[in-house]
């Protein structure tokens, strides 16, 4: 009993302090969301926010800079409490349409000075001291940062805190870039850190994500600890009854645990559950974990069901082909071609923030003891067969000083590696789909199967339109490198030369020269 009221005592003070904290006209009190409330309340270094649309996620993310900001140590020199963060996207359009158009609605222009609209993009809030109250000065730059390589932008950042949202879009390296640049503002003559760290939202992400990972299965521990919340569901599965609601072939009932209701129009989430695939309805309104895809798949042709396989064994007879894509993100894909136009993919390696050398490495390994005595033949990007403006070589001429046997695509064009890619998934070969994928391969699968996208850009007439180059993403690197594998492989001749065997469901010819090796 008095365990219990301890803790109503100490909830209650928080209540108070957050109160007390709270700016004139701002309303930051979350405590009717009891998942959010308790990752506001967290001073974990890191702190991680998963939940359904439509449960406040951003919102309770971009009052936390405020929140944090009121928290800061004033400087002795003027009574001012400084602080500086950084709001990290995926792409500026997201930032500007998203992200940005939600902070606004809380720290709107007319109220709280104009926005920078110049990169860096910048909102720096200021209020005056006012008597004994300390005065806010609170810097907040919003970049986009989709790549790895991205990481660059930061390093000059001096910041108290930052702030990714929707991180399942993003690496973990980025992640990992903002933490050394947390904590170094403001300088301890102007009041010094009260808290640093980093807090992150996002939408259910697949169980294959750097997200699920730590928040499910490799916890990061001690004192600097990550900490991960799950918001409820807006809806729950469920078996029949009278009042579900027959959605993605299951039954959906409203979840009464779910937060942010009552700022969400009348129905929110049971209006959602129309004309949706089952995995939209368990991401976005059920909070679960799984792949769901963003737009028109690279490679519609591919069906998992009869093109991935348990394991595949080596054979010793063919040599190994290997697409790279070069890049600060290398990704390679190992496979062998039969000569009745069967492939087999084997093996994979994705990395993130590696140059070439290292990466070389790498391939030299595992060719060395999963593929030994093989003949590798590596197919790239033309592209690197540009000369380093510093050593003066190509990343060919690189690889060649290693002794691997590596050699440029035909072509670079995107429609040509598409086409490659797509043509061993529409023939048969034995009965078979003539692509056969290791189950092993988890990123490409992934990458084929809608990770590697064309995103939607909208409707006209009826139906959907997308972009025309697709989307580059943590999955697109393998799908490159996939496509620089079929087409240096053999599928570009198959393609020039028109030939297809009577096993073809569709001929692919592509419409552009090029050399033939």
């Amino acid at each position: 009993m008095a365990r219990r009221q301890a803790a109503r005592d100490f909830t209650n003070r928080k209540k108070r302090n957050l109160k007390q904290e709270a700016i004139e006209g701002l309303n930051l009190d979350f405590s009717n969301q009891p998942t959010v409330w308790k990752f506001l309340n967290d001073n974990a270094f890191f702190r991680g926010l998963l939940g359904p649309v439509g449960s406040g996620k951003s919102y309770a993310c971009a009052s936390e800079i405020m929140l944090r900001a009121v928290k800061q140590v004033a400087s002795p020199k003027d009574n001012i409490k400084y602080s500086r963060f950084v709001v990290v996207r995926n792409s500026y359009p997201e930032l500007r349409t998203t992200t940005i158009k939600t902070w606004l609605e809380i720290f709107p222009e007319n109220q709280w000075g104009a926005m920078r609209w110049s990169p860096p993009l910048t909102h720096h809030l200021k209020l005056p001291p006012r008597g004994d109250i300390a005065g806010i000065d609170c810097e907040v730059i919003f970049l986009a940062l989709d790549q790895p390589k991205d990481v660059r932008k930061l390093l000059s950042l001096e910041l108290t805190g930052a702030w990714v949202n929707e991180a399942r879009e993003l690496p973990l390296s980025i992640v990992q870039g903002l933490t050394h640049r947390v904590g170094r503002f403001p300088t301890k003559s102007n009041g010094g850190c009260k808290w640093r760290g980093i807090w992150a939202d996002t939408n259910p992400p697949d169980s294959d994500s750097w997200w699920h990972n730590l928040a499910e299965k490799e916890p990061i521990k001690g004192k600097y600890k990550w900490n991960f919340y799950k918001q409820p569901g807006g809806m729950l599965e469920t078996g029949y009854s009278e009042d579900a609601i027959m959605a993605g072939g299951k039954y959906w009932i409203a979840n009464d645990k779910a937060e942010n209701v009552k700022n969400l129009p009348q129905g929110y989430y049971e209006q959602q559950l129309g004309g949706k695939e089952l995995d939209w309805l368990r991401c976005y309104v059920g909070g679960q974990y799984v792949y769901v895809k963003e737009g028109k798949s690279v490679w519609e042709e591919f069906d998992a069901t009869a093109m991935v396989v348990d394991a595949i064994e080596v054979d010793k007879n063919l040599p190994i082909q290997i697409g790279l894509d070069f890049g600060l993100t290398p990704a390679a894909v190992f496979g062998q071609r039969y000569s009745s136009g069967k492939w087999h993919i084997l093996y994979e390696i994705v990395s993130e923030d590696m140059g070439l050398e290292r990466f070389a490495q790498m391939l030299l390994y595992e060719l060395n003891t999963r593929f030994d005595k093989l003949e590798p033949m590596i197919w790239g990007d033309p592209a690197g067969s540009a000369r380093d403006q510093i050593f003066e070589v190509t990343s060919f001429d690189h690889l060649r000083s290693l002794g691997l046997n590596a050699r440029p695509t035909a072509s670079n064009d995107f429609k040509v590696r598409r086409t490659a890619g797509a043509s061993p998934m529409t023939r048969l070969v034995e009965g078979k789909a003539a692509l056969q994928i290791d189950a092993r391969c988890r990123r490409l699968i992934k990458s084929l199967a809608g990770g590697y996208h064309f995103k939607r850009v909208g409707i006209s007439g009826g139906t959907d339109r997308f972009r025309d180059v697709p989307n580059k993403n943590m999955h697109s690197h393998i799908g490159d490198a996939y496509g620089y594998l079929l087409l240096g492989g053999g599928e570009h001749r198959r393609l020039v030369q028109g030939q297809h065997n009577k096993n073809f469901t569709k001929v692919n010819i592509a419409k552009c020269d090029f050399d033939v090796f």
